[in-house]
């Protein structure tokens, strides 16, 4: 664990290195040709580098870089309104938008993965105790299925 720690501090600091722009870098995807009916604006963070943002749009299933080429990322799902049992298993709780979150997959070169949800009704991206990453849902466009929540909640 230290060894895949030490790893990822190292390359995340090569990334630092490589980039100009201090603070949020918006991400731009000159190949996206045809808009998707789904599409999500994802805010990545770093744990050890608080400086560290990058905000990207993509669809279910779209890889996007994550800093360096090397770590590759990609919106696993989409859930309206997330809820957790008590046994830790996640579940769709109704079509209505009342927690709506994507789970995100992080894949390192080396093969490692990282997946965690981003919630869109927090303030922060969402980090768990072993993950350097965390992201945060910060817009979304979804389709009709899905139910909008009664003004004022």
């Amino acid at each position: 664990m230290q060894n895949f720690f030490v790893a990822m501090v190292y390359r995340v600091s090569l990334a630092f290195l490589m980039m100009t722009v201090v603070g949020i870098s918006q991400s731009s995807d000159s190949s996206r040709t045809v808009e998707s009916e789904e599409e999500f604006v994802i805010e990545t963070r770093h744990r050890l580098f608080p400086n560290f943002g990058q905000v990207d749009t993509v669809a279910i299933g779209e890889i996007f870089l994550v800093g360096e080429e090397e770590l590759k990322a990609e919106v696993l799902k989409f859930n309206p309104h997330l809820g957790i049992t008590d046994s830790g298993k996640y579940l769709q709780m109704t079509d209505t938008l009342y927690n709506p979150a994507v789970l995100v997959r992080l894949t390192m070169e080396d093969g490692r993965v990282q997946e965690s949800w981003g919630f869109y009704v927090i303030d922060a991206p969402h980090y768990r105790r072993d993950n350097l990453f965390g992201f945060k849902l910060v817009d979304f466009k979804v389709g009709e299925k899905y139910i909008r929540p009664p003004e004022g909640m």
